[in-house]
């Protein structure tokens, strides 16, 4: 209905597909893959300073998808990855690749609360002032999110808690919450 009654909303069409690029990258543990989705990941940054229409933001990130998805089924039966650089720097692109795709998703929350919350002037003309309560806390959640995705890559377990699920339920806490402040607040 946002998106019917102005089309600035839009840019909520390319964000989600690159959570699920940055999502399919984490299960699939190839170079290129990964690469894709960590370059896609940065798209966050000129969708939230306006810098592309949201047509255009949606085309790019439906490429970058597209371009995974080739990678994945190129790949998908070879016994030898498309991007097998050196073995010291293989190793650190399958140990940064997705640590990085993470950061380039946080960008979101970073321009919301560092440059847009403050200053949504400039933004205008392809973004709406969003100031809703739903989309605060969804951007305060990804702050939480990413600390516990990145960490996962390197800890499994601290204590009894176990991270790859804490994380699991609070992506899903990250959808539930938005959800019930717009049905509290109605936006």
């Amino acid at each position: 209905m946002l998106f019917e009654q102005d089309p600035r909303w839009g840019h909520n069409f390319a964000l989600p597909i690159l959570f699920v690029l940055v999502g399919l990258a984490f299960n699939v543990e190839k170079n290129s893959c990964q690469i894709t989705a960590a370059f896609g990941s940065y798209l966050t940054i000129p969708i939230s300073l306006a810098f592309l229409s949201w047509d255009i933001a949606t085309a790019i990130a439906v490429v970058f998808l597209i371009v995974f998805l080739l990678f994945y089924f190129i790949e998908k039966n070879r016994e030898t990855e498309l991007i097998k650089p050196n073995q010291r720097f293989n190793f650190w692109i399958k140990k940064h690749a997705m640590t990085f795709a993470y950061i380039g998703l946080v960008h979101l929350s970073l321009i919301f609360f560092l440059v847009r919350w403050f200053n949504p002037g400039p933004f205008l003309l392809d973004l709406p002032i969003e100031h809703h309560v739903s989309t605060s806390s969804f951007n305060a959640l990804l702050f939480v999110l990413t600390i516990f995705a990145i960490m996962e890559r390197y800890v499994k377990k601290v204590g009894k808690i176990d991270i790859p699920k804490l994380g699991f339920a609070w992506s899903i806490l990250m959808v539930i919450l938005p959800l019930i402040e717009i049905g509290i607040y109605g936006q």
